[in-house]
């Protein structure tokens, strides 16, 4: 694996770790937000005029007497903000944050380097609170791959596919540690008025509506998963991986058609390893949220009952000393947020129960009595009886052939039942007559009124087959 400071020069993070790192910041910022408004490289005059409106507007809240070319235009007796300029320009591509290029004109543009560029960007999205890159992501996955089945694109669109799982993978871990932070700034309230506010400004502006509240709604993964997971089941197939590895090969690929097909099954499996495991990712951040408002509920609880309870008073109290502003000498103050009340006995007239020391509840032992072996051969044969009750398919069966006893028809007027509990074998008899159980139960034209035990029912046939 490649070292990350064998792309980037070791000395690229000096202006942000510098005296002056806002202002190295800004002036970044500034070139590189001009930088993608213009289609040329920026002239040095144009680059030297930006960096001097940031250091201008810096001068009135900082002292930039530590600030490089102050000294050298003192002596040279010119512009101190050009010069400063010039000095600012040097020193970032000194660092590697800037390139010179020198014209046909001998005039000089800077132009930024590839690392350069995405640095920026990233640092721009988080000056900004840019939110996470996360809705839409898992329907553009969704569609991504399914045009790449239908359209036969998989070379084009498969790498994309598996950059952007990547991307909402990360989106989704940040996503789990933020409500972490959350959490703490919760925990670190001392009013009800700020809990409440981190509650349902910040962290509502941060979280669930930037993220959260459209993984339940819009982009819920059992939504698109089925769909995902069956592109790349076509996609996975050898003919498949092959033809794509030689489209990407033709289009200078890896070295070879093998190692490009390794490559692919390695993206595709990993691919479908976070989509099935997605579920338990979105449970963790799910776990988080429900911290993160019982935190904020119990929070509340304790700043509203301050005043009223031990637990709310005690809360108080440490919230106050183990603050990180707490002021010096506060322990004397301390007296006057608790109060103690005196205890009494209880009024002889009053009819409220003495009070009494709690106890430990001690289970008593009980041996369980033995059963005699004539009450165990009865238990059995009850529950041998209500074993027996049961009707099942296989005890109409038998009950069918006992009635037929080797005749092919019988009609139900003809059945003698034994008693009232016989009633529900005629009942299911006539209803699993379908011709599996070795009979059939048939309707008969005409047929007359049929009473047993008080139920009466239009008289049929059950006649055998097969």
């Amino acid at each position: 694996m490649a070292g990350l400071f064998d792309t980037l020069p070791r000395a690229l993070f000096n202006p942000l770790a510098a005296q002056h790192a806002p202002i190295y910041a800004e002036v970044l910022l500034t070139l590189f937000a001009e930088t993608q408004r213009h289609q040329q490289p920026l002239s040095r005059d144009l680059a030297a005029g930006l960096v001097a409106e940031v250091v201008d507007r810096a001068a009135a809240d900082a002292d930039l007497s530590e600030l490089p070319g102050l000294d050298q235009a003192i002596a040279d007796g010119g512009d101190v903000a050009m010069a400063r300029s010039g000095a600012i320009l040097r020193y970032l591509a000194q660092c590697g944050w800037l390139r010179v290029e020198t014209q046909s004109d001998f005039t000089q543009t800077y132009t930024l380097p590839d690392f350069a560029f995405r640095l920026l960007a990233t640092l721009q999205e988080i000056a900004e609170n840019e939110p996470l890159r996360l809705q839409g992501l898992i329907c553009a996955i969704h569609d991504m791959l399914q045009m790449a089945v239908r359209e036969g694109t998989a070379h084009v669109r498969l790498a994309e596919a598996y950059r952007q799982t990547r991307a909402l993978m990360n989106g989704l871990k940040e996503l789990q540690h933020n409500i972490g932070r959350h959490i703490e700034q919760v925990l670190h309230q001392l009013s009800a008025r700020d809990v409440l506010s981190q509650v349902f400004t910040t962290y509502r502006s941060d979280v669930v509506d930037r993220a959260y509240h459209q993984l339940r709604t819009t982009d819920h993964v059992s939504r698109f998963r089925p769909g995902v997971l069956e592109a790349l089941t076509q996609l996975s197939g050898s003919s498949q991986v092959d033809e794509i590895a030689r489209l990407l090969r033709a289009s200078g690929g890896d070295a070879t058609i093998d190692a490009t097909a390794a490559r692919l099954l390695d993206q595709i499996r990993e691919v479908r390893e976070q989509f099935e495991g997605l579920d338990r990712l979105l449970q963790l951040i799910d776990v988080r949220h429900s911290q993160f408002v019982d935190s904020a509920v119990r929070t509340v609880e304790l700043q509203l009952a301050a005043s009223t309870t031990t637990s709310g008073q005690l809360h108080a109290v440490l919230s106050a000393l183990l603050g990180d502003d707490a002021p010096a000498g506060l322990g004397q103050d301390v007296d006057g947020m608790v109060s103690l009340h005196s205890l009494g006995l209880l009024d002889d007239q009053s009819l409220a129960p003495p009070g009494r020391a709690a106890t430990p509840f001690v289970a008593e032992a009980s041996a369980a009595a033995r059963l005699s072996e004539a009450e165990l051969d009865a238990a059995r044969a009850r529950t041998l009886h209500q074993l027996t009750r049961s009707i099942g398919r296989d005890r109409i069966r038998r009950y069918a052939e006992a009635l037929l006893d080797g005749r092919e028809s019988l009609r139900a007027a003809e059945i003698t039942l034994a008693g009232a509990e016989e009633l529900p074998l005629v009942i299911y008899l006539r209803q699993y007559g379908d011709g599996t159980l070795g009979y059939r139960a048939e309707e008969v034209d005409g047929a007359g009124w049929v009473e047993r035990d008080g139920v009466g029912f239009r008289d049929f046939v059950v006649r055998r087959v097969g």
